[in-house]
């Protein structure tokens, strides 16, 4: 794990003498432990290369602050989620037009021009939006990586999800409604980004 994110002359052997010494690890072989596998050997790149991305939606919200024609006021609201695999720095965009050609102008203006080019996007094969988003990958010319069916502790963004939901149940008691879920999107990004992360 330490390999994916940093390099030094012989690491290994450093990692393997500070870990025969460690009392703690002796304890409890925490190596051994299910958290502490490689689910992934990404290779070590620069912030914002690999992403990975998924939509999120706090159900029905039925919205009536959309006055577009374009969109029914019976529609979901979904954040589209864009996490950097190095940084884990989160990306959150609202939209309410989940098509390929939507999704992927929101990436381009939203990270692409923002952060700058990504070469990999990851996505969950599980998603009911896997197939939009291969479609998306194909209109902007970027690799699309499909995660094992099932393995959801390889998709980082995964991770921000569980955090929104808890921050949206909370936002959501407070305010009676899911209809505030744009302006919880912004604050637990905020919080996400600028807090330190495991």
């Amino acid at each position: 794990r330490m390999r994916l994110r940093f390099f030094w002359p012989k690491m290994r052997t450093d990692i393997k003498d500070w870990t025969i010494g460690c009392a703690h690890c002796q304890a409890y072989n925490i190596w051994r432990s299910r958290k502490s596998e490689l689910y992934f050997s990404w290779p070590v790149t620069i912030p914002f290369y690999i992403m990975h991305v998924d939509l999120w939606s706090p159900g029905h919200t039925n919205n009536a602050a959309i006055s577009t024609s374009t969109y029914s006021k019976e529609q979901n609201g979904y954040l589209l989620n864009s996490m950097c695999d190095l940084t884990q720095f989160v990306i959150s965009t609202v939209t309410y037009n989940t098509t390929a050609l939507e999704l992927s102008q929101l990436f381009m203006s939203n990270v692409v021009l923002s952060f700058g080019m990504c070469a990999v996007i990851v996505v969950d094969e599980g998603s009911n939006f896997k197939g939009v988003f291969q479609e998306m990958c194909s209109i902007l010319k970027i690799t699309c990586w499909p995660l094992a069916r099932g393995n959801h502790k390889g998709l980082s963004v995964e991770r921000y999800h569980r955090f929104l939901n808890k921050t949206q149940a909370i936002t959501g008691n407070d305010r009676g409604t899911h209809e505030t879920f744009i302006q919880n999107s912004k604050t637990s990004q905020y919080a996400w980004n600028s807090a330190p992360i495991d």
